[in-house]
C-alpha cells in the first residue's frame, strides 16, 4: 500500500500527532483525481504529461452550456486514462498500490453551472475502485 502527503486547500496537511498527515486508499485515490485535474497539463516539469488542459479546453472558446459540458467531460475521461496508465506503470514497477487506491472505472462525470455566476462550473467524478469501493471526488472550475 501506497501513500501521499494529505493536501487540504493547497497545503499540507499537519495531523493531530503534528506529523505531516498522509492519505491512504481510496482517499489516496480521490486525492490523485484532484491534483491530475487541477494541475496545468505541462505545469510539473519534470513530468510535462502530467496535469490537465481542463480550463485550456474551454477558456476564450465560445460554446453552448451542452458543447462545454461535453468538452469538460471527455478532457476529464482523458485524465483518467492516463492516470490509470500510471498506476498501471507503477505496479509493472514493483510499487505496493492497494486495490482502493486503483481507479477501475468511470460511473459518472457530473457537470453542473452556477446559476449566479455562469463561468463556475461544480464537477463532480465518481468512480469505483479495484476494491470495489465507491469514491467521488469535487471541485469548482472558473472558465
Amino acid at each position: 500500500m501506497s501513500f501521499d502527503l494529505r493536501i487540504n486547500s493547497g497545503d499540507l496537511a499537519i495531523g493531530t500527532d503534528g506529523d505531516l498527515s498522509q492519505v491512504q486508499d481510496t482517499e489516496k485515490l480521490i486525492q490523485d483525481i484532484l491534483k491530475m485535474l487541477m494541475t496545468p497539463l505541462g505545469g510539473n516539469v519534470f513530468f510535462p504529461w502530467y496535469g490537465s488542459q481542463l480550463t485550456d479546453s474551454t477558456i476564450g472558446q465560445v460554446l453552448d452550456h451542452t458543447m462545454t459540458v461535453s468538452v469538460i467531460q471527455q478532457t476529464i475521461r482523458s485524465n483518467m486514462e492516463t492516470l490509470q496508465k500510471m498506476q498501471r506503470q507503477q505496479v509493472a514497477n514493483g510499487e505496493p498500490l492497494s486495490p482502493n487506491e486503483l481507479l477501475a472505472v468511470i460511473e459518472s462525470i457530473s457537470v453542473t453551472r452556477n446559476t449566479f455566476d455562469p463561468t463556475y462550473y461544480q464537477i463532480v467524478v465518481k468512480v469505483l475502485t479495484r476494491g470495489f469501493k465507491s469514491a467521488m471526488a469535487s471541485l469548482d472550475v472558473a472558465l
